[in-house]
């Protein structure tokens, strides 16, 4: 049995039954990381985080004026000359990891303004994929999705509703696939907002369009922390922009064993609304 563990806390959960030393299902990763400018930067914190998550070499997609800290100078990146929008920035991103590194088995798509727990990468070396022809799989669980659900990957086939742009993992077969439809590339041309935003809109219509289904993990493996959107000044950073189920930034890797206690499901059941493990992780969608 696998178990997570929530900081400074001696109780366990089982966020997915899989046996003690499955051998690893996905083993070569393409990661980007798509960033703009923000009045309060969070690159930072995301990066440090991801690292501490298992990535510490993801590409950077920069649009202009957007603040990257000498620090990490020496991740690869690529710079845009204009301003592009979310959607067309996220896209082009895509499809330049899929041309970098065309075998890659997972390709992770994450935005600026998140946080990780500990560990994700090998965690989801053993347990993706959820189904066979998976489109996408979200590790931020919004907290209006999967709701006193059992932890695992729950589907949530909801079209062009979809709300998770921050943490899209994207099988090989399904990156080429969206990169390639009609309707996906249409989105830039004719699209609401003209075609500049709704990623997770276009991902999750495409995923029920194609019949590749589109999973998201409870509880939430990440958690938003911008206190300003790019896109939407007037966003609320509480409710369904931010991950009630966010196990912390500093949970040990799911299938460390610890004592058991009352199940910290019981005690996300009855924690307030809009009130998470880590309090000060907002956000707003994007």
């Amino acid at each position: 049995m696998t178990h997570v563990l929530l900081p400074d806390e001696g109780e366990s959960i089982n966020p997915q039954r899989l046996p003690e030393g499955r051998s690893r299902t996905v083993v070569s990763w393409a990661v980007g990381v798509t960033t703009s400018p923000r009045a309060e930067p969070t690159l930072a914190r995301t990066l440090d985080s991801l690292a501490s998550a298992g990535w510490e070499h993801p590409r950077l997609f920069v649009e202009p004026g957007s603040e990257i800290p000498p620090r990490f100078a020496d991740l690869p990146r690529s710079d845009r000359d204009e301003p592009l929008g979310a959607f067309a920035n996220w896209y082009l991103a895509l499809a330049e990891l899929v041309m970098r590194s065309p075998r890659a088995e997972a390709y992770f798509m994450v935005q600026d303004d998140v946080v990780f727990a500990r560990g994700v990468r090998p965690f989801l070396e053993r347990s993706l994929w959820p189904a066979a022809n998976c489109g996408a799989v979200s590790i931020y669980c919004p907290s209006h999705y999967a709701v006193g659900q059992p932890a695992g990957f729950h589907l949530e086939d909801r079209g062009w509703g979809t709300w998770t742009a921050q943490t899209l993992l994207l099988p090989n077969p399904s990156a080429r696939a969206l990169l390639g439809d009609v309707e996906v590339v249409n989105h830039r041309h004719h699209g609401p907002r003209e075609g500049m935003k709704n990623i997770d809109c276009v991902v999750g219509r495409w995923c029920l369009a194609a019949g590749r289904p589109f999973y998201v993990y409870t509880p939430s493996l990440a958690q938003h922390i911008g206190e300003t959107s790019t896109l939407y000044a007037s966003a609320s950073t509480f409710g369904r922009r931010s991950a009630t189920t966010f196990i912390g930034e500093h949970a040990h890797p799911p299938w460390q064993r610890r004592p058991s206690g009352e199940s910290i499901a019981a005690k996300w059941h009855r924690r307030p609304a809009g009130r998470s493990p880590a309090n000060d992780l907002t956000s707003s969608r994007a």
